[in-house]
């Protein structure tokens, strides 16, 4: 129960950032990342507007919620449930942008949000009894598809962008992940305790890798949300989630069920389909 909450205030904190940063990127305009003359005003800007403050208020308080998350569960299992956001982000942006939302984009984040409730039953499955875990059958890391990125993904600067962004946000879970799991679970602590943990939390080589990675992913988020709606931009970076599975699975040593496999295929076409 204590997991189910945290994963709850994990979504609505990331969701409510992704709200107020799409909120005021809106009023910024078009971003050019190769124009580095724009880079100076977009950095006043980000200072003074008081949308990208409340967004990112709610993000950090989203990173310490996901930090907590991965100490405790694995990131195969995590990012996943995570992804419910989409749906969420699509409601929000809805009705408190006004934003426009396909019946197509309604349908591939829904695809989506059916690969999270897949992978959230094999964590349940997986859980019910130790004998039962040693006989589902583990998917070799070479059957993961790597087959579902949008065809054309060079021809669309928005795509490309995507791209960039989570593999950058992909190479971060995975280097927090591999941090996160050296420092220990994060659980109730006196003042003391808690100040030795940030202190192995700040000095860890992977976890300060991680954040610059995230930082780039962060950069080139807020790119995009000036030229894309929301409820576009954020299911297509469903594509993390396919890059950091296989890490899970190459470099965390992280368990691949069948219903694992199901959820990833389904976020895939949930992916191709996200127009």
């Amino acid at each position: 129960m204590k997991n189910f909450f945290l994963l709850a205030l994990l979504i609505s904190t990331q969701v409510l950032g992704d709200i107020g940063l799409s909120r005021g990127m809106k009023d910024f305009g078009a971003v050019n990342p190769l124009d580095f003359s724009s880079i100076l005003p977009l950095g006043l800007y980000l200072i003074t507007n008081i949308w990208i403050w409340i967004g990112l208020s709610f993000l950090i308080v989203s990173l310490v919620l996901y930090l907590t998350a991965i100490s405790r569960l694995d990131l195969s299992f995590v990012l996943p449930i995570h992804s419910f956001s989409y749906v969420v982000n699509a409601i929000f942006a809805r009705f408190l942008l006004g934003e426009h939302i396909s019946e197509m984009r309604w349908l591939s984040t829904f695809i989506i949000c059916f690969g999270v409730l897949f992978i959230g039953l094999s964590q349940q499955f997986s859980d019910k009894s130790l004998e039962e875990t040693k006989t589902v059958t583990k998917i070799k890391s070479r059957n993961i598809p790597l087959f579902f990125l949008p065809l054309g993904l060079s021809l669309s600067k928005t795509w490309l962008a995507v791209m960039i962004l989570s593999l950058a946000d992909s190479a971060g879970d995975l280097l927090l992940a591999a941090g996160m799991k050296k420092v220990g679970k994060i659980e109730k602590m006196s003042i003391k305790e808690a100040l030795q943990l940030t202190y192995k939390i700040i000095t860890n080589s992977s976890i300060l890798s991680g954040i610059a990675c995230q930082a780039i992913a962060f950069f080139m988020f807020i790119t995009v949300l000036s030229w894309a709606d929301i409820s576009f931009v954020r299911p297509a970076t469903a594509l993390t989630y396919l890059f950091s599975m296989l890490g899970a699975k190459l470099m965390l040593k992280e368990t691949f069920t069948r219903e694992k496999l199901i959820g990833i295929i389904l976020i895939g076409v949930g992916v191709i389909l996200h127009q």
